[in-house]
């Protein structure tokens, strides 16, 4: 769960961050914004692996989410959304 950075090999005066979902990434960038860095930030994508076979491994995540019964909805929304299933 940490966040990797890399000179850019695209731009000379850039740097590729990785890191875990929106909220890290978004927490590290208003932190340098309020340090005074300017920064520019386009849209992020998915870091994918290749398996043994060569196939492609997309990444995934297991959450638990208990909610009371009025907000069930919403949260299923939200999941479905980035591809989520629900399973029991």
């Amino acid at each position: 769960v940490g966040i990797k950075i890399s000179a850019s090999t695209e731009r000379s005066e850039a740097y590729d961050v990785m890191g875990r979902g929106e909220l890290q990434l978004g927490i590290l960038v208003e932190n340098m914004r309020r340090e005074g860095f300017e920064l520019g930030v386009c849209p992020p994508k998915v870091l994918y692996q290749k398996a043994a076979d060569g196939s492609r491994l997309e990444p995934i995540e297991e959450v638990v989410v208990e909610v009371d019964d009025e907000f069930t909805g919403a949260v299923i929304n939200k999941l479905s959304e980035r591809k989520g299933v629900m399973t029991d």
